[in-house]
């Protein structure tokens, strides 16, 4: 079952009541989740050494500095460093320029901050985490199909071995 999991979703908002709202969200969603949350984008970029299954981010970054990367610069450096990576922006920002804007640069989606905002994240989250289950299973099948066919391929060579012994 996907709820139970292990998935490591990182968040990234300056604005501590709302990254703790997300955390508890995504922990009731899906216990078996390792979140980690940064309060810049700067911070994230010097700590994620590791890639997520999903992160979340929002536009403004910058309550706490001014001089800080937006959501988009930061979604730019994150692309670089993670080609793979789902990032959905979480984000009071509403103009349409904004969220097309993180969709050129790669975003998986967008979500405003409003009353469905959860409900979207949700929705979203089990599309991504939902392929993103579906890729790691797959590459365990090719492992599987290439064990298999190397075991094939000895037994035939044994087989042969044998015969013209």
């Amino acid at each position: 079952m996907l709820t139970q999991s292990k998935i490591k979703v990182t968040v990234i908002d300056d604005d501590l009541q709302m990254t703790e709202m997300l955390k508890d969200f995504i922990e009731q969603k899906y216990p078996a989740a390792e979140t980690t949350a940064y309060a810049s984008g700067e911070e994230a970029l010097e700590k994620i050494f590791e890639e997520p299954d999903m992160i979340i981010l929002d536009y403004h970054l910058d309550s706490k500095n001014s001089e800080a990367m937006n959501g988009v610069q930061i979604l730019k450096k994150l692309k670089d460093r993670y080609p793979n990576v789902h990032i959905v922006f979480v984000s009071g920002q509403e103009k349409a320029e904004v969220a097309a804007n993180t969709m050129k640069y790669g975003a998986y989606d967008y979500i405003v901050k409003n009353e469905n905002a959860f409900q979207r994240l949700e929705i979203v989250m089990k599309n991504i985490l939902g392929n993103t289950q579906l890729k790691k299973s797959a590459g365990a099948q090719r492992f599987f199909n290439y064990l298999l066919v190397a075991l094939i391929a000895a037994l035939i060579i044994g087989i042969i071995v044998i015969k013209m012994s």
